[in-house]
């Protein structure tokens, strides 16, 4: 297949270099647009790709969408109209909201997907990665015209296994989004690995986001409760000991933060329901304070 990546971080290189062993072509979007090739290191091999070249979305079978959830848009906006009706969008992000957004964008016979995955990636140096923890992936339709793209997860599964189609992606990715509400906004405030959480000192603060977290789930349509995604969170905060969440590290190095599509989207549909949800708010708010102090 001929595939192209908008956002090669750490998550767009895992999955770049493990489609082009896998002998798809491979290509790139970079921010600046002005490479015309990109050398991804993961596990210090290097692969080089072609970027910003003419076809790179004109001729592509499946666009990757790997970048910072709050760039979703920005970065897909100006090539929609560039794209072959058949070319298949994958957003693979941190938190929910910008498939929504997408969604308006695109034609209903343009097939969209919604990819969230557990595999550890670490940045020992600019432009150089790690794959420090295997994961499984689960990737889904976002609308009709994604529900023919089961393959797609065959393909991905191919290049890194286990790759697995979900009918309801969305309850996937909130699950997803309800460990990251946990994990992320704690770690950052705190400047902590996700290890510590496992401590007694966050037990109290952990349940009180569960519950409020259970709460709006349900009203959302998931059948799930506090203990269940108290769980959950503790059991990836155990496997991920010794890492730094993502929100960690941007607001270690005072970089904008995917909070708005992690508790923002907490909030925004705990307000949709009428749902008080005052431990998330207090550590959204504790979140923005932070980014405003170091911006």
């Amino acid at each position: 297949m001929n595939i192209t990546f908008i956002g090669v971080g750490a998550i767009g290189t895992l999955w770049a270099t493990q489609l082009v062993q896998a002998g798809h072509r491979v290509q790139v979007i970079t921010r600046a647009g002005t490479e015309v090739c990109r050398q991804l290191v993961l596990d210090s091999h290097t692969v080089t790709v072609p970027a910003n070249q003419p076809q790179a979305i004109t001729d592509c079978d499946l666009l990757m969408v790997c970048t910072k959830a709050y760039d979703v848009m920005h970065a897909l906006q100006p090539l929609i109209e560039q794209l072959h009706p058949d070319t298949i969008i994958v957003l693979m992000h941190n938190g929910m909201g910008p498939h929504a957004q997408i969604k308006t964008l695109v034609s209903p016979s343009q097939p969209l997907l919604l990819a969230t995955t557990s595999h550890g990636v670490f940045s020992p140096s600019q432009g150089s990665y790690q794959h420090t923890g295997h994961g499984e992936t689960y990737i889904g339709a976002a609308n009709q015209a994604g529900q023919q793209c089961a393959f797609v997860a065959e393909v991905l599964d191919h290049a890194l296994s286990p790759v697995y189609w979900h009918e309801a992606i969305i309850h996937q990715l909130w699950h997803k989004l309800a460990v990251n509400c946990v994990i992320n906004p704690l770690t950052a405030i705190h400047q902590v690995n996700n290890g510590a959480l496992l401590s007694a000192d966050y037990q109290d603060t952990i349940q009180l986001l569960c519950q409020e977290l259970a709460r709006v789930m349900q009203a959302d349509g998931l059948a799930t409760h506090a203990e269940q995604l108290k769980t959950q969170a503790l059991a990836v905060a155990r496997a991920t000991a010794n890492n730094y969440s993502s929100m960690n590290r941007d607001c270690y190095h005072g970089r904008k933060t995917e909070l708005e599509q992690i508790t923002g989207y907490l909030l925004a549909r705990a307000a949709h329901h009428q749902i008080k949800v005052p431990t998330h708010q207090a550590l959204y708010d504790a979140v923005k304070q932070r980014e405003v102090q170091k911006g």
